[in-house]
């Protein structure tokens, strides 16, 4: 979407073509976070070095050091086109951290924007092309809520600024509901993917939902040839002067390069739309270019649980901030042992789930937690207040037990290691320290912590049965290795000569940061960035080698 608009602003014609029938992928079902350093001056003390010693220490050599160059030069430059010629807008997380604070260069905010909200009526009918989010992630069967939004929830009815907010929230979801099958208060992800979709339609860029890419072919100067099947209009042919630029999400549903490449046991759930296939990854090598190799990892991952939906469909939850740091949960294995500081980042909890799987199987894991922690801050699908929780506990997801013995037994880990985690766990409660895992001393577990828990926002004890579990696996939320391309987002051969006028971005695109995820929204900031890049490119000329401008 960010290319095709850049194209248009450049004076092309580009033709946008969806797989699937809504547009937004897995952005508009995700926190829809953009990390660009730098992007907006004055609103935090980052710089250009900083940022750059950053990822050069973070990423090192697992991804490479000239499209680190080309996202933090031209990154800044994306985000002043879109909000200057646009509707996309932004604005820095009030306090967001970098993931890996004990890097040098870390920041604490400004790095990491938020798309604000917008209104979806004003896409009229085209709202329903704007892919919905997960629905766990809705209140009342579908209002959005941002975290501002949860922290009102939370205080409501205590405060007049929470009743006034709450009030407000739900006075206009309802109106809504009059006329439009869910809420057009739109937050997150959903409201990047909005925006831009809104600005496609306001430049009048022509898109086709429900395409599909049989043939890409190249025509020399003439630029390549699809042979695309639509609705109704089987092997159109559509000739792309200038060039392609292939974004279609990564091959998170392929599963023969998920099966090659993820590391073992495979992680079989992701929260990703299922149209993100790898059906650019396939058209790229199809071309001749080269797919890349995995580095630190070969996927973005989250925690996830899993839940049996009404229509038979599984939802697929990904603890990212709710629950995990909160003060009161630990993660074991099935020894009953803690491995993790339970408040890293959700890339980090992966990994340490890998790491860990070996001594005592940590895959699944599982979340264990008292009944006053589930009343107060909720349980991944389960939300905090939620009075009616027998459902989760007939299908299974939420186990529950009078005693942690009990519990230990229904989930089929060590009792006795669950026993005496629990106990070590409540004595660092006590102390605000935790000896084994110094879960809230970096400011990035802090901000997932309870800021008004006290002496550590992670630490609380759990001693108020009953007891309760969900199991946890490793899920992934993008893939990192993609077709390899150049500084301009060209695809490359194997022998590294760029593939003229073919173009990747995004999860389609060998990751810049080789598997590492330093802050939130790293996926979708380089993606954004380069389809701009693209973009740009393919307007200044398919031939062209000169330096950004």
């Amino acid at each position: 979407m960010t290319a095709a608009l850049t194209a248009r602003l450049h004076g092309l014609e580009p033709l946008l073509l969806e797989s699937s029938a809504c547009l937004g992928g897995a952005t508009a079902v995700s926190a829809g976070s953009v990390w660009v350093p730098n992007a907006l001056p004055g609103t935090s003390e980052d710089s250009l070095e900083g940022a750059r010693r950053y990822l050069a220490l973070a990423v090192g050599e697992h991804g490479s050091a000239v499209l680190r160059e080309a996202f933090l030069s031209q990154g800044p430059a994306m985000i002043k086109l879109l909000g200057e010629e646009t509707a996309v807008r932004f604005a820095p997380y009030p306090h967001h951290p970098d993931y890996l604070q004990h890097v040098d260069g870390a920041t604490l905010c400004g790095r990491s924007l938020e798309p604000l909200p917008f209104d979806g009526r004003r896409l009229g009918q085209a709202f329903a092309l704007l892919r919905p989010p997960i629905p766990e992630f809705l209140l009342l069967g579908g209002m959005m809520v941002s975290r501002d939004d949860i922290r009102h929830l939370l205080a409501f009815p205590k405060t007049p600024a929470a009743i006034r907010h709450v009030s407000g929230l739900l006075g206009r979801y309802f109106l809504d509901r009059l006329r439009w099958p869910r809420g057009t208060r739109l937050v997150m992800g959903n409201a990047l993917a909005a925006r831009l979709l809104y600005a496609l339609r306001s430049l009048d860029i022509e898109i086709r939902t429900e395409a599909s890419v049989r043939n890409l072919n190249s025509r020399g100067k003439e630029g390549f040839e699809l042979t695309v099947d639509l609705p109704g209009d089987a092997g159109l042919v559509i000739q792309a002067r200038r060039g392609v630029v292939l974004a279609t999400g990564g091959f998170s549903h392929h599963s023969v390069l998920r099966q090659r490449l993820f590391p073992k046991p495979v992680a079989e759930h992701s929260v990703v739309p299922a149209c993100n296939a790898g059906g650019g990854i396939e058209l790229g090598l199809a071309a001749g270019g080269a797919l890349g190799k995995a580095e630190a990892d070969p996927a973005f991952w989250a925690p996830v649980s899993l839940r049996r939906r009404r229509d038979g469909t599984t939802a697929v939850f990904p603890h990212f901030v709710l629950d995990r740091g909160k003060p009161g949960l630990i993660a074991v294995n099935r020894a009953g042992r803690r491995f993790v500081n339970e408040a890293t980042s959700y890339q980090r909890f992966v990994e340490a789930m890998y790491r860990a799987h070996d001594d005592a199987a940590s895959i699944p894991c599982a979340f264990i937690c008292d009944a006053e922690f589930l009343r107060r801050y909720g349980l991944g699908m389960i939300r905090p207040r939620q009075r009616r929780i027998a459902p989760f506990l007939k299908d299974g997801y939420l186990v529950t037990a009078s005693t942690l013995r009990e519990l230990a037994g229904k989930l089929r880990i060590d009792p006795a290691g669950l026993e005496e985690s629990v106990a070590r766990h409540n004595r660092f409660a006590a102390e605000g320290r935790d000896l084994d895992f110094a879960k809230g001393e970096e400011a990035y577990s802090r901000n997932l912590g309870d800021p008004n828990h006290t002496p550590n926002p992670c630490l609380g004890p759990l001693d108020k049965p009953p007891f309760f579990a969900v199991r946890v696996f490793p899920g992934d939320i993008g893939t990192s290795i993609g077709l390899q391309t150049d500084e301009y987002a060209r695809v490359l051969r194997a022998d590294g000569t760029a593939i003229a006028g073919l173009y990747a971005c995004g999860n389609d695109m060998q990751s810049l940061m080789g598997g590492i995820y330093p802050g939130p929204g790293a996926t979708i900031g380089p993606a954004m960035t380069f389809g701009y890049i693209a973009a740009r490119h393919a307007a200044r000329g398919r031939e062209s080698r000169g330096e950004h401008d």
